[in-house]
């Protein structure tokens, strides 16, 4: 439906006695979940397709020594995103404390702060943080020419 025609089947609906606006309703939730299931079944597949991508594209790197591939469709290249959860409330707290150093708290732990911190310290961890790190291929696409 246009922008046009759904604005003007919106202002229908106030005068839509109640069992119409209901059946309505129900129609109308009932086609929004085929067409979520539709999409999430499309979206299954083009992610298994962009999976598979990527894991070969690291596969490839990695054998041949590299950590991307420049193309004329696009540039890749590897990086590393990093994500960090409190693993133990009261040995982190305690650290943190001991260290006076509040720097690490935003609505939740700082990763540069952490960066920071185990870069100072032989590339040791505050006590009490798990630490996850997801290696991604990531792709550019090739400016036009």
């Amino acid at each position: 439906m246009e922008t046009e025609e759904l604005a003007k089947f919106l202002a229908l609906i106030p005068s839509l006695h109640i069992d119409k606006m209901v059946k309505l309703y129900v129609k109308t939730r009932g086609a929004k979940s085929v067409a979520q299931k539709a999409f999430d079944a499309q979206k299954a597949e083009l992610d298994a397709i962009l999976d598979a991508c990527e894991n070969q594209m690291f596969k490839q790197a990695d054998a041949q020594g590299v950590t991307g591939f420049t193309t004329p469709f696009g540039t890749t290249y590897t990086a590393e995103s990093k994500k960090i959860s409190i693993a133990d409330d009261s040995a982190f707290f305690d650290f943190v404390k001991q260290l006076g150093d509040l720097d690490f708290f935003e609505r939740r732990v700082s990763s540069k702060h952490v960066d920071d911190y185990m870069k100072e310290h032989e590339g040791v961890a505050p006590p009490g943080l798990n630490i996850f790190r997801t290696r991604e291929m990531r792709v550019r696409k090739a400016s036009a020419k």
